[in-house]
């Protein structure tokens, strides 16, 4: 079993899905079902992410029971906020503040926020560091784990 709601919700809440993004994977997935979850339906039907969180409530609190490889909710979170940094949604301060953010006052992460802060301060003191391949690849080794979470989620929400 794939902790869907868990998916659903980190996608919404990270931004990287919009309203108008998880009310379409509601719809393709219930025009597609012979038997339809109320909470599909819900889904569909949540026009902001209170509602959303109010629609899955039930789900996540079952996958928690069931599920005991979720990934942290906030690795996802900074999974997802990486993908919208390479899709060129988000700038590198931005990917760097909000994971700090996330880190210190998410739903625990991985890495300490400090980490985020620190190489924050390091871009902020010195805007030439960003062209360099050294920090560069450091960036990337830092981000890919969480990159991964976020790709996988996002595999199993294409699939479902």
């Amino acid at each position: 079993m794939i902790a869907i709601g868990h998916f659903l919700f980190v996608t919404a809440f990270s931004g990287y899905f919009s309203k108008k993004d998880w009310q379409e994977w509601a719809d393709k997935r219930i025009m597609m079902s012979e038997k339809l979850d109320d909470w599909l339906i819900n889904v569909s039907l949540s026009r902001d992410i209170d509602e959303l969180s109010k629609a899955l409530c039930d789900l996540l609190i079952d996958e928690s029971h069931r599920i005991k490889s979720i990934p942290l909710f906030s690795d996802a979170v900074i999974g997802y906020y990486y993908l919208k940094y390479l899709d060129g949604k988000l700038s590198l301060q931005d990917l760097l503040l909000k994971s700090g953010d996330e880190a210190d006052g998410g739903e625990g992460a991985s890495v300490e926020c400090e980490e985020f802060y620190a190489i924050l301060n390091d871009v902020e003191k010195n805007k030439q560091l960003m062209e360099d391949s050294s920090f560069q690849k450091k960036i990337f080794v830092l981000f890919e784990p969480f990159g991964k979470i976020a790709e996988l989620q996002k595999e199993n929400l294409e699939s479902y």
